[in-house]
């Protein structure tokens, strides 16, 4: 098996790079790749995937044929023109519904976009719609009380992953060529490993996190405000991240996305995700994570020969167990006791409309003293400060993005005869969710289902570009 899963997954679908491309050379219109996205999004296997709670043609349309007037009368392009791209329920976009996946909020409509979102629009990507989720994002599948269950339209016994769900399966099925979703403990990590394409969970702070519900105060997006972000732990950790069927696609989204100007947007030219600007050796520290979680046997040895053939390039490689290892103990803690103040303001006087789990969630977090609020807090700090010394020391972290592959349509996961469910399958992403850090998630390697298996390659803080250079270099490896 080749490192080029990713390619061999995606093969039959033009990536957002090459859309991009063709539009601007005359070769496909952006009519063309709308009526295309449109064909599969209304075909029964499409509709029966349940990916979007909903589509927005005329506006894609609209844009669409914008797009084309401007390039026949001789005038620049952004960077994405007539790329379709679908956005995550939880992230505002003026016009559109904004549900949080929830009854309680069935008829809201946002007023407002959000940065990140409006910056993809300004490098003339074009909205396609909005895609399904867990209520308010909680679930390592992508069931909907309000919506249903979304399909994973490459393995449809297995769950297409939470909770940027609708987004993975949408760019699996080839309607969408860039997804925006949302990452606090494995979000965009653990859904692109389900399907089978890259996802980055962008570093604390490099993507606007303004736009995401609820927002402070429990704001849903229909006040005419951009909510920001909730100081607590859920606004501190939760990033807007791109996901995409190609290493060089999340770079581009990545850039546009954290505002650079489409002069600072770099073609890539060659194959799929190469960028080719880190020179020389990285320095390499990687663990199958078994300290973090159970681990499938083949999970580890993916991981040996992922680590074996870095060093016979001629990387510096080390194997490092306890990577990040004190990070998942204190997640878990502060993510139980940090009060959810804002998602119990939105639910206030809608609690019928919201499910009797996810209102236990909240209130739960209400029920630790400040005192053991405060002692998570420092807990995690100090974790964090540790992992942070340990990526310090290298250029690239790798760990797997969990134990196995995509768990079953109900979200349980065996590995190797035990069975895995519900949050615990996301601890390796939740401890690299807690150093703060950038994080890809490549597909290397299949299971003995065939199903794909995913590394996280994390790099330092502010090295979003160190971690996609290495994800296009990984991709060329013979594992």
């Amino acid at each position: 098996m080749t490192a080029s899963v990713l390619e061999e997954l995606n093969e039959d679908l033009l990536d957002a790079t090459a859309i991009a491309d063709a539009v601007q050379a005359g070769s496909l219109t952006a009519l063309d790749v709308v009526a295309a996205a449109r064909t599969r999004a209304q075909s029964p296997a499409g509709r029966a995937m349940n990916a979007f709670i909903t589509e927005d043609w005329n506006r894609a349309v609209r844009a669409a044929a914008a797009i084309d007037r401007r390039r026949a009368a001789g005038e620049a392009l952004g960077p994405l023109a007539g790329v379709p791209f679908s956005v995550k329920d939880v992230i505002a976009v003026a016009g559109l519904p904004i549900t949080g996946a929830s009854k309680a909020f069935a008829d809201t409509v946002a007023t407002t976009t959000a940065p990140a979102v409006q910056r993809l629009l300004d490098a003339d990507a074009i909205l396609i719609g909005k895609t399904n989720c867990p209520e308010f994002a909680f679930g390592v599948t992508c069931d909907s009380p309000l919506l249903g269950r979304t399909g994973n339209p490459r393995f449809p016994a297995n769950t297409p992953g939470g909770s940027s769900g609708g987004e993975a399966a949408s760019l699996a099925a080839g309607i969408s060529a860039l997804g925006v979703g949302t990452d606090f403990g494995g979000s965009v990590r653990w859904p692109a490993q389900c399907v089978g394409i890259a996802a980055l969970r962008p570093g604390i702070g490099s993507v606007p996190g303004d736009g995401q519900v609820p927002g402070v105060g429990g704001s849903f997006g229909a006040n005419g405000t951009v909510p920001a972000a909730s100081p607590g732990m859920q606004g501190s950790f939760q990033t807007i991240g791109p996901m995409a069927r190609s290493v060089r696609d999340l770079r581009t989204a990545y850039l546009i996305m954290a505002g650079a100007g489409s002069g600072d947007v770099h073609e890539v030219h060659g194959r799929r995700g190469s960028s080719g600007a880190h020179e020389g050796p990285f320095r390499i520290a990687w663990s199958d994570g078994a300290a973090l979680g159970p681990v499938r046997a083949e999970v580890t040895a993916l991981m040996e020969r992922l680590a074996a053939a870095l060093a016979a390039a001629g990387h510096a490689v080390r194997h490092q167990p306890d990577l990040f290892t004190e990070c998942l103990p204190p997640y878990n803690r502060l993510r139980a006791v940090d009060p959810m103040v804002d998602h119990a303001a939105a639910v206030h006087g809608r609690q019928d409309g919201v499910t009797a789990a996810n209102l236990r969630t909240i209130e739960a977090s209400f029920g630790a003293t400040a005192a053991e609020v405060e002692i998570a807090w420092q807990a995690a700090n100090s974790a964090r400060s540790e992992a942070l010394t340990q990526i310090a020391a290298v250029d690239i972290a790798l760990l797997p993005v969990a134990g196995g592959p995509a768990g079953d349509a109900n979200g349980r996961l065996d590995i190797d005869g035990q069975t895995a469910e519900g949050w615990e399958i996301m601890g390796h992403c939740r401890a690299v969710t807690l150093t703060g850090c950038p994080a890809v998630s490549l597909p290397v390697g299949l299971s003995a289902e065939g199903l794909p298996l995913s590394v996280q390659i994390v790099a330092g803080p502010d090295a979003e570009l160190t971690a996609l250079d290495f994800a296009a270099m990984v991709e060329s490896l013979d594992i």
